[in-house]
């Protein structure tokens, strides 16, 4: 008797896997992603994620405090 696998998902739950934001980054700047992707042993894509959201807490911060 086999069980059926479920897909595994690296995406935390409630992310919109079909709406992906596409960005466009200079060679230096992919590179870079991969680099240190590889380096924490993350996909692009989800360290890319995590770069997103640190910047964003970031801005949002800085937009604060000029208002």
């Amino acid at each position: 008797m086999t069980t059926a696998k479920t897909p595994r998902t690296r995406s935390p739950r409630g992310v919109l896997s079909d709406k992906p934001v596409c960005v466009r980054l200079l060679p230096a700047e992919r590179q870079k992603l991969e680099r240190l992707a590889l380096q924490e042993n993350r996909s692009v894509s989800s360290l890319a994620r995590l770069v997103l959201l640190e910047g964003l807490a970031v801005y949002e911060s800085r937009s604060s405090r000029a208002s």
